[in-house]
C-alpha cells in the first residue's frame, strides 16, 4: 500500500524540537493518522490477513516506535481481542467499531510489577458484587506495568484488563475485563497512572504504572466464557491472551524494516562524508574497508530479513498449526532479527562518528527502541531457554529448514545434536544441576543460529544476490568463529579471505543494492544529504552576541 504517510504533516513534524508532552501527544496523533490511512477492518485483524501483516511493516511505524507501540496495543490486543469476542457478545460491536475508528485507543493490561507476565500468579482482582464486579489492586506490588494509560489530549482511553475473579469468596481464575481508564476530563474514578520516567534514548511515550482503587464495572465488562468453574491454564491462554502470541510475531517486523534505514543511513552519509587527502583531494570516507563493511553487512542482513519475512509470516499463519509450534516460528524470528538489528546499529552508528550519537539522526534511537522490542511480549533469552528446553526434550518440533545441507544449517543442527546428547547423559534429564549450567547458556545461540539457516535458505529461495548471500554468511561467521574453524575448516586466515572477496563482489554495487531497499523516503535523518542538512539546520536555536564586535580579546572584559 503506498499511503504517503510520510508526506503526512504528523510525520513531517520534526519531534527532536518538541517538549516531551508535545513529543507524547505528536504519537497518538500519529497513531490515529496511520490507523486512518491503513484503515484496516474488523475481519482483517481478528483473522490477520495479508493487510493486518502488511501494516506491521509499514516503514513509518520504524520512524516513531512509540507510534507503533500504540497501535500494538490498539490493533492487535485490543480490537483483536474484543473483535474475536463478538460472534458470542454483539453488544460490544458499538465499542469495536469505535475503535477501528479512532474514537479512543485502547490498552491491553497483564502484566504486573512483582509477576511480569506470570497469568496464573496474577493479583489484581474483580469480585462479583450483585451488580457487577469491583475491580481492585491489593498492593502496590499488583499494579499494571507499563502500557501508556495517562490521560492525553484529545485520545480517550479503555484497556482489558486481566485479573483474578473471586465468586463467592471462591477464587475462579484469571479473566478479561474491559475498563474505561480515562476520557475527556481525564482519569476515570478509581483509576490511578502513573507516568514513567523517560526510556533513554528511544521514542517516547506515556508508559505508567496502572493501579484500581475498588474501580465499578457493569456485569458487561466481563469478557471472559464463563465462570462457573476455574479456569484451566490451557483454555486461558487459547481464550484470552493468543494475540500476544501474534505480537511476538508483529513486533519485529519494525527491526525487519530498521536494519534497511540503517543500511541506508549509513551509506548515504558514507558517501556524502569526506576527508582532506593528499593536498586538495577530499576523500569519501567510504573509501575505507573499516567503513564499507558495517554498511555491506547492514545491507546484506536487511536483504536477507527482508526475503525471509513474508516467508515466516506465512509459516507461522499456516492452518491447523499446533499453537506451540507457531509461538515457537516467533520466537525464531524474533530472536534472530532484534539481535542483527542490535548489532547492524551498533556497528553502523559508531562509523557515524559524533553524528550517529543523536536520535534525530535515527540510528541510535532505533538501537533503544529495538531493545525494547526485544523485551515486548516477552524477553528474548526467557523465550529461547523455554523454546530450546522443550525442543530437546522433543516435545513438538518445528518445520525443516529448506535447505539443510548449508554451512549454516549444518552448524544450527550441531549445537541441537550435541546439546540432544549432553542432555541424554544426564541421569535426571533436565532437572539435572547440570542442565542449568551447561544447556541454557546454549538456549539463545542455538535459537539464533536455527534462525540464521532459515533466514538464509529463504534468501537461497528468494534469489537474493550472491555477494549478499556471501557476507550474511560471514556475518554469522563472525559470531561463532571456534565452531567454523573446529568444524568447517574456517580458520582466521580463510575467513579474512573469504569476507575480503564478498566485500570486493559487493562493493561496486552498493549503491544499487541500497536504492533497492526503497526505503529512502522514509528517512528524516539529516545527515544523509546536503539538501537534509541545509533544511534542518535552520530549526536549530541560535545564540548570537547582540552586538557588532566581532573581534574582541577574551581579556577584555575580564
Amino acid at each position: 500500500m503506498d499511503n504517503h504517510l510520510y508526506e503526512h504533516p504528523t510525520f513531517s513534524t520534526r519531534p527532536e524540537f518538541l517538549s516531551v508532552d508535545e513529543r507524547v501527544t505528536l504519537a497518538y496523533d500519529r497513531a490515529k493518522a496511520v490507523l486512518k490511512a491503513w484503515n484496516l477492518t474488523v475481519r482483517e485483524v481478528t483473522t490477520c490477513s495479508k493487510r493486518f501483516w502488511d501494516m506491521q511493516a509499514d516503514p513509518i511505524l520504524v520512524v516513531d516506535v512509540g507510534c507503533s507501540n500504540i497501535l500494538g496495543c490498539h490493533i492487535n490486543l485490543f480490537i483483536g481481542t474484543l473483535g474475536a469476542l463478538l460472534p458470542d457478545r454483539p453488544d460490544l460491536k458499538p465499542i469495536v467499531d469505535a475503535a477501528v475508528r479512532g474514537d479512543f485507543f485502547g490498552n491491553f493490561l497483564l502484566s504486573e510489577i512483582a509477576h511480569g507476565l506470570d497469568i496464573m500468579n496474577l493479583e489484581t482482582t474483580a469480585i462479583q458484587v450483585d451488580d457487577g464486579f469491583i475491580l481492585n489492586t491489593p498492593h502496590p506490588g499488583a499494579a499494571k506495568f507499563m502500557p501508556p494509560t495517562t490521560p492525553i489530549r484529545g485520545y480517550p482511553k479503555m484497556a482489558i484488563v486481566l485479573a483474578k475473579l473471586i465468586v463467592g469468596g471462591e477464587e475462579r481464575g484469571t479473566h478479561p475485563f474491559l475498563v474505561k481508564t480515562s476520557d475527556a476530563h481525564g482519569m476515570c474514578a478509581g483509576v490511578t497512572s502513573r507516568r514513567l520516567p523517560l526510556r533513554s534514548g528511544s521514542s517516547p511515550l506515556d508508559y505508567a504504572i496502572t493501579s484500581f482503587d475498588h474501580v465499578h464495572l457493569p456485569p458487561s465488562a466481563f469478557l471472559g466464557i464463563g465462570f462457573d468453574r476455574p479456569t484451566n491454564r490451557q483454555a486461558l491462554l487459547h481464550m484470552y491472551i493468543w494475540r500476544i502470541m501474534i505480537g511476538s510475531m508483529t513486533i519485529p517486523m519494525n527491526s525487519v524494516t530498521a536494519t534497511s534505514l540503517i543500511a541506508s543511513i549509513g551509506t548515504d552519509y558514507s558517501y556524502r562524508r569526506h576527508i582532506q587527502g593528499k593536498g586538495t583531494q577530499m576523500i569519501p570516507i567510504i573509501s575505507f574497508r573499516t567503513q564499507q563493511l558495517p554498511l555491506l553487512y547492514a545491507t546484506a542482513i536487511a536483504y536477507v530479513l527482508e526475503a525471509w519475512r513474508p516467508r515466516a509470516i506465512d509459516s507461522f499463519m499456516e492452518r491447523g498449526l499446533d499453537p506451540q509450534v507457531r509461538h515457537g516460528l516467533a520466537v525464531v524470528f524474533k530472536t534472530t532479527v532484534c539481535r542483527f538489528v542490535t548489532k547492524c546499529a551498533q556497528d553502523v552508528g559508531e562509523r557515524l562518528g559524533a553524528q550517529g550519537t543523536f536520535g534525530h539522526n535515527l540510528i541510535s534511537q532505533m538501537e533503544l527502541d529495538n531493545r525494547g522490542i526485544s523485551i515486548a511480549e516477552g524477553d528474548i533469552l526467557v523465550l529461547c531457554i523455554r523454546l530450546f528446553s522443550e525442543l530437546l526434550q522433543e516435545r513438538y518440533t518445528l518445520p525443516p529448514i529448506s535447505h539443510p545441507d548449508t554451512l549454516l544449517s549444518r552448524h544450527s543442527a550441531h549445537i541441537f545434536s550435541s546439546s540432544s546428547k549432553l542432555l541424554s547423559s544426564f541421569s535426571m534429564g533436565h532437572r539435572d544441576e547440570r542442565f542449568n549450567n551447561l544447556i541454557l547458556p546454549q538456549s539463545e545461540p542455538a535459537i539464533a543460529a536455527l534462525g540464521h539457516a532459515t533466514a538464509y535458505s529463504s534468501a537461497l529461495d528468494e534469489s537474493v544476490p550472491q555477494p549478499l548471500l556471501d557476507l550474511f554468511e560471514c556475518a554469522v561467521i563472525k559470531m561463532d568463529p571456534a565452531w567454523y574453524a573446529e568444524h568447517a575448516g574456517i580458520t582466521g586466515e580463510t575467513f579474512r579471505e573469504m569476507e575480503d572477496r564478498a566485500a570486493q563482489a559487493a562493493l561496486p554495487r552498493l549503491k544499487d543494492y541500497v536504492d533497492g531497499l526503497g526505503v529512502r523516503q522514509w528517512v528524516t535523518a539529516p545527515i544523509v544529504s546536503d539538501d537534509a542538512w541545509n533544511r534542518w539546520l535552520p530549526l536549530l536555536t541560535t545564540h548570537r552576541s547582540p552586538r557588532d564586535i566581532r573581534f574582541e580579546s577574551p581579556l577584555a572584559r575580564l
